[in-house]
């Protein structure tokens, strides 16, 4: 036999050896979920933060409508409401926030004129960490027609809340939101009489 001939046979061992290891390595699947949770580990992290997030978002927007249905229902039982009075009442009702309160709710409560025409302008309003806005001007939301009756006020009820998670700023980036800014209106009419008088 050869030199050359033993090179050759050589040659085809370690061929031989080196194409059994791969055929053995594509074969062994040992370590492929391993690989498989390595990859998708991040994946699902991230899609359980943006559950946790989106469920606090939801969690904080029902309280939002809460405030806004309650403070108007409220509103609605007395014939006169105070300034003081109505910051108590919005102390309260804005408490429920807690304790997602980073920032301040803010919350207008506008006692609305409906005319003839079915135009509704501000009689007077009340502004909890907002302006309030002065008597003439334009409703702060559209009114559905449905509930407009010449002669009888409607009490509407605007709340806008801005919230940071702990994972908002993590997956602004995906989402492209560094915050969710939750906002509910709410209507009603008095209760006591047609009207409800600022003292």
């Amino acid at each position: 036999m050869t030199m050359s001939d033993k090179r050759t046979d050589k040659n085809l061992l370690s061929s031989t050896r080196a194409g059994s290891l791969v055929r053995r390595l594509f074969k062994d699947r040992s370590g492929l979920s391993g690989l498989e949770f390595a990859i998708l580990l991040p994946v699902i992290v991230m899609l359980f933060a943006a559950t946790l997030d989106l469920g606090e978002a939801l969690m904080v927007n029902r309280r939002v409508n809460q405030i806004a249905t309650t403070t108007s229902d409220i509103v609605t039982q007395e014939s006169a409401w105070s300034n003081q009075q109505l910051k108590t009442l919005l102390d309260g009702a804005t408490s429920i926030l807690e304790p997602f309160v980073a920032n301040p709710a803010t919350v207008l409560v506008s006692v609305l004129d409906i005319d003839a025409k079915g135009q509704a302008t501000v009689n007077w309003s009340y502004g909890y960490n907002i302006a309030a806005l002065g008597a003439g001007a334009q409703s702060p939301v559209d009114i559905p027609s449905t509930i407009k009756q010449p002669g009888v006020q409607i009490i509407v009820t605007v709340v806008k809340f801005e919230m940071t998670t702990t994972f908002t700023s993590l997956l602004s980036k995906v989402t492209g939101l560094d915050s969710y800014r939750l906002s509910s209106n709410a209507f009603a009419r008095p209760r006591v009489g047609d009207t409800v008088e600022h003292k």
